[in-house]
């Protein structure tokens, strides 16, 4: 029986029933990839005792990140050993490794997730895999999904699991950022803080009038320019020149600068303020909304992520991020509606969410732009990626759908569809 599972003309009826892996001392073998987040996804499905993670000299950065998280997603009892493969595009380099890696194995329990790696890596993994009789049902790689399934692990005897049935996967926004050798900073609010009433307030008044956005935009600026806000003291900004009724009605005022202790505390509160009015109400507005659909499962919604790489510490910025279920969902949002500063803030985007999630991550732009401007954005992007998860372009007609400013229900349907997606 063993023989036909070995012969590829030999396919085993599809099924949904598969060994539990979990409890049992399993050895697994991963492909460390340049994106190590579906060998991590794939490790933590599968549960292994001993992992072992094939690498290049250009997977070396990655393997060492996904060697951190995997030893904290998996526990102190797992253990780890790190072949070497010198040329990732020479066969019979892969074959050697390979081979002498499961010939050290013997008769112990050996799974093989050929996910990551290049296309020799993983051809001959699998070749190699094969000549040591493993079996069809412990070979696997990670199917990362589109529109018409979700993400599952697929076993080369035709059975497949969907990443949700594994339960036991901690994803989280600072495991997805660690995982490409990047910290974050989440925002902190300094009282007295913007509040979600404030952003409704702004996006109920730009609906009625877009070119306050662009108004509140150049007071931003105007704030900025100050850099200290004890300077700024004698020109505030009033809310109700612009038609506003905010919780705070006024910034800065000696008063508000005296109840913080230092200065970096005071250019701290004061940046937050002129950032939200200046359109980080948008951003604000946006990850309530998505905090009201209805979703299936459980998600975790950052709003205004500050991230940084390398020892230089390269700064990476995301308006909104959303982690749910396997899939990270990075979005963009501009008050501005001219398609040049809308298409160089999507692509941005678009690009930042594939670095950082692969085909499992989801991209978004959110702005203010009008009907057509939004489909000539949609189909720039669409003929540029052409591929299931190509990045989303909302503009000002899906906003106004999404509020409730109007007295009508907001219909958050595009926004919920895309979520799911």
């Amino acid at each position: 029986m063993e023989e036909e599972r070995d012969d590829p003309s030999v396919q085993a009826e599809p099924s949904t029933e598969l060994p539990d892996n979990r409890g049992v001392m399993t050895d697994l073998i991963l492909l460390v990839g340049s994106n190590p987040l579906p060998n991590y996804l794939s490790a933590c499905a599968l549960r292994p005792s001993r992992v072992a993670l094939v690498y290049t000299d250009e997977t070396r950065e990655a393997k060492d990140q996904l060697r951190r998280r995997l030893e904290c997603a998996l526990g102190k009892g797992v253990t780890f050993e790190e072949p070497f493969v010198e040329d990732a595009t020479c066969a019979t380099t892969v074959r050697r490794v390979l081979d002498s890696l499961l010939s050290d194995y013997g008769d112990r329990n050996v799974l093989l997730n050929y996910t990551g790696g290049t296309k020799v890596m993983a051809a001959h993994a699998r070749l190699a895999f094969c000549s040591s009789k493993g079996r069809w049902e412990d070979a696997s790689y990670l199917d990362e999904g589109d529109v018409h399934h979700e993400a599952r692990l697929r076993f080369d005897d035709g059975n497949s699991k969907p990443l949700s049935y594994y339960r036991e996967i901690p994803l989280k926004l600072g495991t997805v950022l660690a995982l490409h050798g990047i910290t974050h900073r989440p925002r902190a609010p300094r009282d007295p803080a913007p509040t979600t009433d404030d952003a409704r307030e702004i996006l109920c008044k730009v609906l009625a009038d877009p070119s306050l956005a662009r108004a509140l935009h150049c007071e931003r600026e105007r704030l900025q320019g100050f850099r200290n806000p004890n300077n700024a003291r004698s020109e505030p900004f009033q809310a109700n020149r612009h038609g506003l009724t905010l919780s705070l009605p006024e910034f800065p005022t000696s008063e508000q600068l005296a109840q913080l202790e230092n200065a970096n505390e005071r250019k701290s509160w004061y940046r937050q303020w002129y950032a939200f009015i200046g359109g980080g109400w948008l951003e604000e507005w946006l990850g309530a909304q998505i905090q009201e659909l209805d979703l299936a499962s459980a998600q975790e919604i950052t709003v205004g992520v500050n991230a940084y790489r390398g020892k230089k510490k390269a700064q990476l910025e995301v308006d909104v991020v959303v982690v749910r279920g396997h899939r990270s969902y990075f979005v963009s949002c501009t008050t501005d509606t001219s398609k040049h500063l809308c298409k160089s803030k999507l692509f941005e985007v678009a690009v930042r969410s594939r670095q950082l999630g692969g085909d499992l991550a989801r991209a978004a732009l959110v702005c203010l732009a009008d009907d057509s401007t939004v489909s000539a954005l949609q189909t720039d992007v669409d003929d540029v990626w052409g591929a299931s998860n190509t990045t989303r372009v909302f503009g000002l007609s899906d906003v106004r759908a999404w509020s409730d400013c109007e007295g009508k229900q907001p219909n958050r349907y595009s926004l919920k569809a895309w979520m799911e997606s």
